[in-house]
């Protein structure tokens, strides 16, 4: 597959989380956003949410639409540094296409 083909298949689905983890920084976690992809840094969100993984104080009185809605902006947010895809090496791209398709599995 093609570099842009590759990256017009990841900005598609964008944004999604692809992985959340936890240290002992607090939560951090990695997303693919239309201009490019965030990478989990420890201690990200200690500015944003004290650390805390935001979706989990949204309660559970929410529709799937209006989590999303949540999710889409906390990830569209300026607070976070995104790679550009210009930045990332083919490999790099590729690699993230590979998280998005594990996603399904």
């Amino acid at each position: 597959m093609e570099r842009e083909e590759m990256i017009g298949k990841l900005k598609q689905l964008a944004p999604v989380v692809t992985q959340v983890t936890v240290t002992d920084m607090g939560y951090e976690f990695s997303a693919i956003v239309p201009s490019g992809v965030i990478e989990a840094i420890p201690g990200m969100l200690l500015n944003y949410s004290g650390g805390e993984w935001p979706p989990n104080s949204w309660g559970d009185d929410k529709t799937d639409e209006e989590l999303q809605a949540l999710l889409k902006g906390f990830l569209l947010d300026e607070a976070w540094e995104v790679i550009a895809w210009d930045e990332l090496t083919d490999e790099q791209i590729e690699f993230w296409l590979e998280e998005v398709e594990n996603l399904d599995s």
